[in-house]
Formats: structure tokens, C-alpha cells, sequence
């Protein structure tokens, strides 16, 4: 095992632990030197890499946001160019090779493979704070977007109301199936979302 390598491993230990005690005690009870013992390391190894349990906190997010805005931007330009040309009597995802089916598979899948992690960020014991940055992060992702979401002016509802009622059906779904105890797998609730009609917001009638 190289340095770099050693490195990365030591890392996903003091995260593993600190995710693992935010868990259990609350972000607010828990000590640097309850995320040492946990992770069986020196309180020097762990300042090697991190200030306190707040840079933890935050490189975890940071990490989690990041890489859901890569995703979400594969998933907006996909799901415009979809609703733009789909025939409304035939929303079969799988079949349809221009919707967005797969790549919000892709996006589930990373919250899937992260699912403790978010779980315990959005519980009464994580960040009060994080349900707010993914709110932020997915109103970005839509507004930037807005001029082709809405062509020439035509929209179902207002704009403010179609914004809101899609950011909050997006949050409320994956809210959701994070907290399931048998939750749908990413395909599954990929294809949920797609039928779910959440998305006809965008269409123009």
C-alpha cells in the first residue's frame, strides 16, 4: 500500500467513526477524541488531516454536495431535452432511450451507497443545517436552468409556485426512500420518480 493510498484509508476511518458517533451521540456531544478512539487512532493522526469535528463535517458535505451538483446537472439537461419531445401517452422508461431514466439511476445509486451517511445529516442528531444546503443546492440547479425549463415565457403555473412545489418533491422523495427500512432500489426509484408526474411542471400544455 503506498502513502497515498494509506492516506485515503486513514481518512475514510475518522469519517467512518465521526458519521458512525454523530449517529449514535449527536454532532453536538461528540469529541475529537470519542472520533480517535472509535477509529483506533491517535489524536496527532487526526490532526493531520482535519481542524476539529467541524472540518469533518464539513468535507463530508462538501463531498456529498458536490458530487449530487455533477449529478444534478446530467439529470436536469437529460429530463429538459426528454420533456421536450416526449410523447405524454408514453412515459415507459426503460423504453425510452431519451429520458432521463439512467441517469437518475446513476443519482440514486450514489445516495444509495451513502445512504447512512445522509441518513444521520438529516437526523434530529446531524446537521440541522444540511436539509437547507440540499434545499439550496437543487434551487441552484433549477433556477440556473430556468430559461430552458420554461421557453418563451409559457408555464403551466406560476414560476415561484412550479420552483417551489419541485424543489420540495425532490426532497420529499428522497427524504423518503432514505428513511425506508426495504427501500426500492435506484432503478426502482428512479422509475417512481419519472412516473410520478413531478416532473410535468416543466411541460407546456
Amino acid at each position: 500500500m503506498n502513502r497515498q493510498e494509506k492516506n485515503k484509508l486513514t481518512q475514510q476511518r475518522i469519517m467512518d467513526a465521526f458519521v458512525k458517533l454523530v449517529s449514535e451521540k449527536g454532532f453536538n456531544n461528540l469529541t475529537v477524541s470519542n472520533i480517535t478512539r472509535t477509529a483506533k487512532l491517535s489524536r496527532g493522526t487526526f490532526y493531520i488531516y482535519y481542524l476539529d469535528k467541524y472540518d469533518v463535517l464539513e468535507k463530508i458535505e462538501t463531498y456529498l454536495l458536490t458530487n449530487m451538483e455533477k449529478l444534478m446537472q446530467i439529470n436536469i439537461d437529460k429530463t429538459i431535452s426528454w420533456l421536450d419531445d416526449v410523447d405524454n401517452n408514453k412515459l415507459s422508461a426503460e423504453l425510452d432511450t431519451y429520458s432521463p431514466y439512467r441517469s437518475f439511476i446513476q443519482s440514486f445509486d450514489f445516495l444509495d451507497k451513502n445512504r447512512f451517511t445522509l441518513k444521520t445529516l438529516l437526523s434530529k442528531n446531524g446537521d440541522s443545517q444540511f436539509v437547507y444546503k440540499l434545499r439550496h443546492l437543487i434551487d441552484e440547479q433549477i433556477d440556473s436552468h430556468y430559461k430552458n425549463i420554461f421557453k418563451d415565457g409559457n408555464e403551466v403555473i406560476p414560476s415561484d409556485y412550479t420552483h417551489d412545489l419541485l424543489i420540495s418533491s425532490l426532497i420529499s422523495i428522497i427524504g423518503h426512500w432514505l428513511q425506508k427500512d426495504n427501500p426500492e432500489s435506484p432503478a426502482e426509484i428512479a422509475e417512481i420518480l419519472i412516473r410520478s408526474r413531478i416532473l410535468a411542471a416543466y411541460q407546456v400544455k
